[in-house]
């Protein structure tokens, strides 16, 4: 009896020491994971296991993301491209109307462009009601249709403005004019809304891409443009909004462009409630609309210009051509250097990139009168000025997007405000180069002064927004730094079995985000917040914010 206790005693001993031997197995990286997390420990092989499926997974993703991302990215930015390209289809060049048709097309530009500005200060203002309406297919779709529509309402209102009858076809004219006009602003004005919605939600660099592929797109399909006849050039330009809303859906709307980019709708537009976020995002957004409007203002007072002494010694298609051709040429050369000043890690490659781009603009606007001195010289000058606002335009879609991507409960007036500067701008210099057009003579006197204007207006836009207003808005791009530290906050909260909305709250104090910002952007109260974090802690076995940090530095994700 007493050999059978002892048996048992050591059985009994020999069962209470196995879970202490096997934690002793168990690696140091192991207990400290499982210390990390708060969770109870595990075999050595488990946890090992699970840690290297959780890094496949998480490996798998992110390939699988960066393929889908760069066909989203190709989609979309050949996307902007026609939109872009349907501007000076429809605007800028008379293939469509004729000669003769001048006057129709001047005034369908002026009333367009007045609509869109309209356009955008409206929805601006109600970007609370705007954002869930603006995602809807009805709008994408419908706002490409109406583009389209106007289009083809050009060539039959400068017809019957060419007419030998009376008073009937006269009032006809005027009602498809205004009716163009009107159609094409505020169905732009929409369908640019649903672009900057879009394009906040990706990376900076893919924002930079898509936008340089964009730029480039519209040379080239500007350039294809000037072969054509009014009829092609009409059904031509009337396409471009459709293919672009086709194209723009396809990439975003498949399963592995909702992996290459943030699908989750916008939230609640609301102002954020630090004071401090507030005045540094009104800030922001005022700087950048100005800087947009004057750069704006200075591009299109020496477009007109250009444009209207280049036909004298050129003239028609041939000159169209030259100049797309050279723009498309300098253009890329151009862009290749943007895109690689703003993926560069340095700090000062966004200035650096900024500098060059307001001394290549202030010396398109001073080289305006070339083509006085020298007729042979009008390609060159106006093709730099093309390219340095095409390369500008790619820089202010890569900052404003940064900003939308930022505070995306605020992206919608953020971008609509912007987008009013950059399109007052050019409305203001339109106006005064068809006032220098029609009301002076083309010579140096009258010339050169617009040549001082346009690069004053170019060094005002550099005081407008600053270098420090510049360091402030790249620090808002979602780079691919972050993006890194995301994949690791994200394999944390995936280890320690955290909520979504855990997760969501996690990352933003990680990224050192106050208590004011996280109930803003996510729509909580302050005590709820509170409490996410207190579980957060819990799960993750740590006490304080820092250690949270700490623990998710150490994290290979």
């Amino acid at each position: 009896m007493g050999e059978k206790n002892t048996t048992a005693a050591a059985r009994d001993r020999s069962l209470r020491a196995a879970p202490a031997s096997a934690d002793a197995g168990k690696s140091e990286e192991a207990r400290t994971a499982d210390r990390g997390c708060g969770k109870p420990k595990q075999g050595a092989g488990d946890g090992s296991t699970n840690r290297e499926k959780l890094s496949r997974t998480l490996a798998g993703k992110k390939n699988r993301a960066r393929e889908s991302l760069g066909r989203t990215e190709a989609l979309t930015g050949v996307a902007l491209g026609c939109f872009l390209a349907w501007v000076p289809m429809t605007f800028q060049s008379l293939n469509i109307v004729g000669d003769k048709g001048e006057p129709v097309l001047d005034t369908v530009y002026l009333i367009s462009i007045c609509t869109l500005l309209l356009t955008q200060i409206l929805i601006g203002i109600e970007h609370r009601h705007c954002a869930l309406w603006l995602a809807k297919r009805p709008a994408r779709v419908g706002s490409a249709i109406a583009m389209a529509a106007s289009t083809l309402l050009l060539p039959v209102a400068a017809g019957w403005a060419d007419g030998e009858s009376a008073a009937g076809a006269f009032a006809a004219s005027i009602a498809l004019t205004t009716a163009s006009g009107v159609v094409s602003g505020v169905s732009s004005g929409l369908f640019l809304a649903q672009f900057g919605i879009l394009m906040s939600k990706f990376s900076a660099k893919a924002t930079a891409t898509i936008a340089a592929l964009g730029y480039l797109c519209m040379s080239a399909l500007f350039c294809l443009f000037s072969f054509f006849g009014p009829l092609e050039s009409c059904l031509f330009a009337a396409s471009m909004p459709v293919i672009s809303s086709f194209l723009r859906d396809t990439g975003a709307s498949t399963q592995k462009g909702k992996q290459a980019i943030d699908d989750k709708p916008l939230p609640a537009q609301t102002e954020p409630a630090s004071p401090e976020n507030r005045r540094q995002l009104r800030h922001l957004t005022l700087a950048l609309a100005l800087c947009c409007a004057l750069i704006g203002c200075a591009n299109e007072l020496a477009r007109t210009l250009y444009i209207q002494m280049g036909i004298a010694g050129a003239g028609g298609q041939y000159y169209a051509f030259i100049q797309a051709g050279a723009a498309l040429i300098i253009g890329l050369g151009a862009t290749v250097i943007t895109l690689a000043l703003v993926s560069m890690k340095t700090p000062r490659a966004p200035e650096l990139c900024y500098r060059i781009l307001i001394l290549f603009l202030a010396l398109g606007a001073l080289l305006l009168p070339t083509p006085l001195l020298y007729p042979i010289s009008a390609v060159a000058p106006y093709a730099l000025n093309s390219a340095a606002f095409q390369c500008y335009g790619i820089l202010a879609w890569v900052l404003i997007c940064g900003a939308c991507h930022q505070y995306p409960a605020t992206s919608i007036r953020v971008f609509q405000f912007v987008r009013a500067g950059w399109t007052f701008g050019p409305l203001i210099g339109m106006l005064i180069g068809r006032f220098v057009v029609n009301c002076t003579s083309f010579e140096l006197a009258q010339v050169f002064p617009c040549a001082v204007l346009g690069a004053a207006l170019v060094m005002m836009a550099a005081m407008a927004f600053t270098e420090h207003d510049l360091a402030f808005a790249v620090n808002l791009l979602p780079t691919d730094r972050k993006r890194r530290f995301t994949d690791k906050c994200l394999a944390v909260a995936a280890r320690c079995g955290l909520s979504e909305r855990e997760t969501e709250i996690m990352t933003l104090f990680a990224k050192g985000r106050n208590l004011a910002y996280i109930q803003d952007q996510l729509c909580l109260s302050k005590s709820t917040v509170s409490t996410h974090r207190q579980h957060i802690y819990q799960k993750l076995g740590v006490h304080s914010s820092q250690e949270m940090i700490d623990l998710i530095q150490e994290e290979k994700a």
